[in-house]
């Protein structure tokens, strides 16, 4: 198969890592890069998780907290079905 050269922007120090990673591993920052296009290929995506879940804004970590809390002193409610929730919502 042939062949292209492509030129990208890269931070200087994000290079320099990754390619001593790739070092590492015993392959060049082209081997490296091309590993990652085929792992994107294979899985018709980003080959790992793309989230925020892991930064929690102060207001929601607070906020689960607090549900934690209500969980822990047992101040719930169980629902059995979507309605019998937005009738409990609606009250």
């Amino acid at each position: 198969m042939a062949t292209k050269t492509y030129s990208t922007r890269v931070n200087e120090q994000d290079h320099d890592e990754a390619v001593q990673i790739f070092n590492d591993l015993g392959m060049d920052w082209s081997t490296g890069i091309r590993i990652y296009l085929k792992s994107v290929i294979k899985n018709k995506g980003i080959p790992f998780s793309l989230s925020q879940s892991e930064i929690l804004s102060p207001e929601l970590e607070k906020s689960i907290e607090q549900s934690l809390e209500e969980y822990k002193k047992e101040n719930y409610q169980t629902v059995h079905s979507v309605d019998e929730l937005f009738d409990q919502l609606d009250k």
